[in-house]
């Protein structure tokens, strides 16, 4: 307890500011696999060990924990109508893996209801892969059925157990997928379809890992901002209880640039990122204009080599 000559000097009230929103789900998995039998199909069951998800599935994709990953939902499922147990889950995610063992026939009934994160497939069918890398924020590996998806599991894993987002240019891979010639590897590249190179020197390498023809890490980059941002602002608002004035405008303005600033541009990961906050003729509600520039992967170099005197 205080002593009462300082509570009667100085009363202090103090004010505790909210937390920043969790952005842990951008890094949690949700694969749906063929069920082993006897498992009952539609329940989401999250997995820890390799023994864990064997008792689910044959499907690899125990190989994420593997990879880095410490935990993954498991859903057994026949078919791809995803929409209910999407929305109702107690789970929070934004990567949906599909496995192999669906094929493109099945992916045809795929409905993931309002989700909007990354979705992964992987496929031998280039033309396959190609369609289904085209749709927002979708995945397309190519691979071979006798895989059983595991670059696809293995790379994810990488991806979504590192600290910081890397978009695992030319990392190790665990099998090759059969594509070892340059020509096979300009027309996967060419149609933005992610896979695995193997080099006589260097084994397999992840040779392109894109979502949407954009990279890897684009879209957890800006599902983080817009989350740090609408976070930093409730903060922002909860602590300074600020009036509505050009100042206070201006104040919040400079907090949402310094994070953005602090957390990306400084660090690279983006190029750069503005906000404007501004008033309107209404008493509750400021206008914010926000350009965050797109992650970008630089996957190859164009070069050209002049031999004699320079």
């Amino acid at each position: 307890m205080r002593d009462v000559l300082l509570e009667y000097v100085m009363r202090i009230d103090a004010l505790t500011p909210l937390p920043a929103a969790s952005t842990a789900y951008l890094r949690k998995v949700l694969c749906v696999v063929k069920p082993s039998s006897g498992v009952a199909t539609g329940t989401i069951t999250e997995c820890l060990t390799k023994e864990s998800v064997q008792a689910l599935t044959q499907s690899n994709c125990w190989k994420l924990l593997d990879a880095g990953m410490n935990s993954i939902y498991v859903l057994p499922a026949d078919d791809l109508n995803l929409a209910d147990i999407l929305h109702e889950t107690k789970f929070k995610f934004f990567t949906v893996l599909i496995d192999g063992a669906f094929d493109a026939e099945a992916l045809d009934d795929l409905d993931q209801g309002t989700f909007e994160g990354v979705i992964g497939w992987t496929n031998n069918d280039r033309e396959e892969c190609k369609a289904f890398a085209q749709a927002k924020n979708n995945v397309a590996i190519y691979d071979t059925p006798e895989n059983g998806s595991q670059n696809m599991y293995w790379a994810f894993g990488k991806l979504l157990g590192s600290v910081n987002w890397k978009n695992q240019q030319y990392i190790e891979m665990p099998l090759s997928s059969g594509i070892d010639t340059i020509n096979e590897a300009n027309l996967l590249f060419e149609d933005k379809i992610s896979f695995v190179l193997t080099s006589e020197e260097y084994g397999n390498r992840l040779a392109l890992f894109a979502s949407n023809r954009k990279a890897i890490v684009a879209p957890y980059i800006f599902e983080e901002i817009q989350i740090n941002l609408q976070s930093k602002a409730l903060q922002y608002i909860n602590l300074n209880q600020p009036a509505y004035t050009e100042k206070q405008a201006s104040l919040l303005e400079d907090t949402l640039q310094g994070m953005l600033d602090e957390k990306y541009v400084n660090r690279e990961i983006i190029e750069s990122a503005s906000v404007k906050v501004t008033l309107e003729n209404e008493n509750f509600v400021a206008t914010s204009q926000i350009k965050v520039a797109e992650p970008k992967a630089l996957w190859r170099i164009n070069a050209t080599l002049q031999q004699g005197d320079i």
